[in-house]
């Protein structure tokens, strides 16, 4: 018999209390030291081990991730909420990191999370409409636990849950005076339930997820959010068992425009595109606006979603001159823009996909000042999977100041003229220097203090010194790479399992590297994932 595994003791005793009559009763982060300029945590993957050695593949097959029991991440449970209850309630709940994507694998809600949780149910439910259980009625029982709970869930409820559920139900009724009360109390504990806040998944006899933890996992890779009924009636159906059948209902969430929230998620995380929010990191970006910086932010996923409409693959993503269409954007842009309609045109001179986009170069710069460093490290750790070690004890990382019209590269090549810092600022500013001739706004410059722009820069690159000059030709460096379609296969399966990728991945990377690279190879990278060993198999049990 499949078997569930336990939940979490600290929440299972919220639950608890709300079941008892109850009216509705820090972000670790794994990351290293930093080698950029200023001490930022690096946000790379460090834990996987593989190895980078060439393989010899005959298979992709591969034991199930080897990933705990997951709790859904904030913004998971709010957009699950939303849709579900029409809703929009903030969560001030903290997210555990594992290196570069949210995985709440290990660290216990503690008493101001378990607050944060109970004070979301109680806001939620409050606006939300319960006319439906105006009267106790079969309709509104229907509600409770064949929609919402299901939903919430994510599988049908258990006999003993109906059970415990119903007599809730009928204790809120009585002592808060009607129907709509006894649901308040329902949909406060569901909200607050390991079954919602928990992936609690189940494996069939043969080492894969049932069909209704396979659901879930499509959905809150995919969406960022909770199954639909239609996902969830196929997982019924036992339509979600064969690799096919699952690769076929991702192409459909895929399809979806919900994808926007998992694809934001993967996006947002890879890229480190939270800084444009860190007031600590970035407090002069508060003056573009508000909705500026959803613009900024919401770029990159327009990109990666628009080259995946137009059947792209992991080369368009690095060089495309087409972007998503925004007048909020455009005077960042400027002159760039060559033509707006539909989408837009940009000068293929100054901007080629991903890398250029005014949210990623600003993600990626201090306050009113550019940093190769910061951008130079970023390529290698999350394009490349190649992060710099952190600077040495000791080791001074603030740049020298060598007159007030120095620019920034002169500033950084008088830093790492020091023997000590060379080994690896040399790479890793190397590569950040293409950047220089976008400012920290990630608006093209011809000049700094006066002086040209000297983007022209050799580093390392798949073990052998290349020269490019500008952006242009890095991004186009990248995608002849054979690393980079390697390591961007490597973050996905990181981010869609929940757990770094590890040794027994190697050939399922390279083969979704592979595939990446053929037309409507990001597409077929993204779906080729969900159906393989590594992403249906539940992780094995240790006897």
């Amino acid at each position: 018999m499949p078997s569930r595994r336990a939940p979490p003791l600290v929440i299972a005793s919220l639950v608890c209390s709300c079941y008892s009559g109850a009216s509705g009763t820090g972000e670790g982060d794994a990351t290293t030291g930093a080698a950029a300029t200023g001490g930022e945590g690096t946000g790379a993957d460090t834990a996987a081990d593989t190895t980078g050695e060439p393989v010899d593949c005959t298979s992709t097959q591969s034991p199930g991730a080897p990933v705990p029991m997951r709790r859904l991440t904030a913004l998971q449970v709010q957009r699950t909420v939303a849709e579900i209850l029409g809703v929009s309630t903030p969560l001030e709940v903290d997210d555990e990191k594992l290196f570069t994507f949210k995985s709440n694998v290990s660290s216990a809600v503690d008493f101001a999370g378990a607050r944060g949780y109970l004070d979301f149910a109680e806001a939620t439910v409050l606006a939300t409409d319960r006319s439906t259980c105006a009267e106790p009625t079969e309709a509104c029982t229907a509600w409770l636990f064949d929609d919402i709970g299901r939903r919430l869930f994510r599988r049908p409820l258990t006999p003993g849950e109906r059970l415990g559920y119903g007599e809730l139900f009928a204790a809120g009724s009585a002592e808060e005076g009607g129907g709509p009360e006894g649901a308040r109390w329902v949909l406060e504990a569901m909200l607050q339930s390991p079954s919602f806040l928990y992936m609690d998944e189940v494996a069939r006899p043969d080492g894969y997820l049932d069909d209704h933890s396979m659901a879930a996992r499509l959905a809150l890779t995919l969406w960022g959010a909770n199954p639909d009924a239609v996902l969830l009636d196929r997982a019924a159906a036992g339509e979600l068992s064969t690799p096919e059948q699952v690769q076929a209902e991702a192409a459909r969430l895929l399809a979806d425009p919900r994808s926007t929230g998992g694809l934001t998620d993967f996006v947002d995380q890879w890229l480190r595109l939270e800084r444009l929010n860190d007031p600590d990191a970035r407090p002069d970006l508060e003056a573009l606006g508000a909705e500026t910086l959803v613009a900024m932010r919401a770029e990159p996923v327009q990109l990666l979603s628009l080259m995946l409409a137009q059947q792209g693959d992991i080369t368009t993503l690095f060089t495309s001159s087409e972007t998503a269409t925004s007048p909020l954007l455009a005077p960042l842009y400027g002159a760039d823009i060559v033509e707006a309609g539909t989408t837009t045109m940009l000068d293929p001179t100054h901007r080629a996909g991903l890398l250029t986009l005014p949210g990623v170069m600003a993600a990626l710069s201090h306050a009113e000042g550019t940093s190769p460093t910061l951008r130079g490290f970023n390529v290698l750790a999350n394009v490349l999977c190649t992060p710099p070690p952190p600077p040495p004890p000791g080791v001074s990382v603030t740049l020298p100041e060598i007159g007030p019209d120095a620019t920034t590269r002169e500033r950084l090549e008088a830093h790492f003229s020091d023997p000590s810092c060379a080994s690896c600022h040399a790479p890793m500013d190397g590569m950040g220097f293409t950047f220089e001739s976008l400012d920290w706004l990630g608006r093209h410059r011809d000049e700094e203090h006066g002086k040209p722009i000297d983007d022209a820069s050799t580093f390392p690159l798949d073990g052998v010194d290349v020269t490019v000059k500008g952006p242009v030709e890095l991004a186009a460096a990248l995608a002849d790479s054979g690393t980079a379609p390697t390591c961007i296969a490597r973050q996905w399966t990181s981010y869609a399992a929940g757990t770094p990728d590890k040794e027994a991945t190697a050939c399922l990377i390279e083969q979704l590297a592979a595939d990446a690279r053929e037309p409507d190879g990001l597409r077929a990278m993204l779906l080729g994932l969900v159906a393989s060993d590594w992403y249906r198999m539940a992780p094995e049990v240790a006897p």
